[in-house]
């Protein structure tokens, strides 16, 4: 939107156009000025005269980011599956989401710590020498490539951290309480579009969900900044994650260091530490503390009792559907083969498939139990017959609508593959593999 007229407003009210593509409202009109806050201004016709602006982009929706929740507004968004960019101006940073029918494809701030490199060094992918020296000799919006190229971060980890800036973006204009918002009717292109679809319902749950227990741990972890150390060893109770990280307490590390080496961010970091505080295994100060002597974790008791079989489609009674989920894994299949023969044509097939693999194996892509163990076969695509079994095995437990959670877990690993692609292929190639790939998706749609 760098296009946008600007103006001053003189002390009697008045405007001058200032800068490129600047124009004046017409002077026949009469127009009158809303009260609003102080960070946008309202003018109405009086009399109207009615209709719509036909050309895009366009501004469909303005207004005072305190005057209710940004929720409700994402919500909406959301509901309606709405497409364009949901801009967000505040004192602190200027931040943007890119929607296609209500889905978040992409997101932008200019906060220093919300910059893709600072999400890297947060979550301790990589040192901040290592960042510095990538920006020396590559441009901002590359970095997260060259990385990958360097061998200095694998590339699945590379979309965890895009995944999780667009999350951290996400949640900061929830919290956003001053300042003016703007909807602005715009249609994204396939190249801005294909790289991340992430649900809006799932941000907006998640967001709210860390907003309710951040101020609950707050009450003992007031700040990042307090440094944590151990009170006393694993009981062999614990959860994983808590004992990796009561592992690396050594009463010097703070909440934030604490983040990075175990790869967490600031709000998994706090809720795991927080655990371990209301447990009685550490402790924390605003000054370095003294930690528990180290000592051997004694070994977990047996389960007095074996847990229960997962049920299965024989005796939960559950029938398949008919071959809906044959159909959607031969699209989706066929998608992987021309993602993986486009990369093929271009020479770089096989750092590709092992990012591929690596992420599959890794869980990064999907969270979904169905394509645990599964890779990638030569030719790009899932084996059939192994997917196909994964999902009977667990739809019983996939709720209503399991064929949309199939759908869903294989479309978290389309666009990774996309992802992929579109650091590795010329921008025409990878703009042209993004229509085939829209067209083949529209097949499931009609289906």
């Amino acid at each position: 939107m760098s296009s946008e007229p600007r103006f001053v407003v003189d002390a009697k009210g008045g405007l001058t156009p200032v800068g490129p593509g600047t124009s004046t409202l017409q002077p026949q009109s009469l127009w009158s000025l809303a009260n609003t806050s102080p960070d946008w201004m309202v003018f109405l016709r009086n009399p109207s005269i009615g209709g719509v602006v036909q050309s895009r982009p366009r501004v469909v929706m303005a207004g005072d980011c305190g005057a209710f929740p940004l929720s409700d507004l994402i919500a909406f968004l959301g509901q309606s599956r709405w497409t364009g960019l949901l801009k967000l101006q505040s004192v602190e940073a200027e931040r943007q989401l890119g929607l296609k029918e209500g889905e978040v494809r992409w997101a932008h701030s200019d906060a220093h710590a919300e910059r893709i490199g600072e999400v890297m060094v947060r979550l301790g992918y990589v040192t901040r020498p290592q960042l510095e020296g990538v920006l020396n000799d590559t441009p901002p919006s590359r970095v997260g490539r060259a990385l990958v190229e360097k061998n200095l971060m694998q590339a699945h980890d590379l979309w965890k951290c895009v995944t999780e800036q667009v999350s951290e973006i996400f949640h900061a204009m929830m919290l956003c309480k001053e300042g003016a918002f703007t909807a602005i009717d715009e249609e994204l292109d396939d190249k801005s579009v294909h790289n991340l679809n992430i649900s809006m319902q799932s941000l907006l749950m998640d967001s709210i969900r860390k907003i309710d227990e951040m101020a609950h741990f707050r009450k003992k972890i007031p700040t990042p900044r307090v440094h944590v150390g151990k009170k006393r060893p694993s009981d062999g109770k614990l959860e994983p994650e808590e004992d990796q990280v009561l592992a690396l307490l050594d009463g010097h590390k703070t909440v934030f260091e604490l983040g990075q080496a175990a790869r967490m961010s600031e709000f998994d970091i706090t809720r795991v530490v927080y655990r371990l505080l209301e447990g009685g295994f550490a402790q924390v100060s605003t000054h370095p503390i003294a930690s528990a002597p180290q000592a051997a974790p004694p070994v977990a008791s047996a389960p007095a009792h074996a847990p229960a079989p997962s049920a299965t489609a024989s005796d939960s009674g559950w029938k398949p559907p008919s071959s809906d989920e044959t159909k959607v894994l031969n699209v989706f299949n066929f998608i992987f083969r021309e993602v993986r023969n486009e990369v093929a044509r271009r020479g770089k097939l096989e750092d590709f498939m092992q990012s591929a693999n690596a992420a599959l194996s890794s869980g990064t892509l999907s969270p979904s139990p169905m394509l645990s163990g599964i890779q990638f076969q030569p030719d790009g695509s899932l084996p059939e017959k192994a997917v196909l079994e994964a999902y009977r095995r667990h739809a019983p437990s996939l709720g209503s609508e399991p064929v949309a959670s199939f759908k869903q877990a294989l479309s978290d690993v389309m666009f990774f593959l996309l992802f992929q692609a579109g650091e590795l292929l010329e921008s025409r190639a990878d703009e042209d593999l993004a229509r085939r790939v829209k067209e083949l998706l529209a097949t499931l749609e009609i289906q």
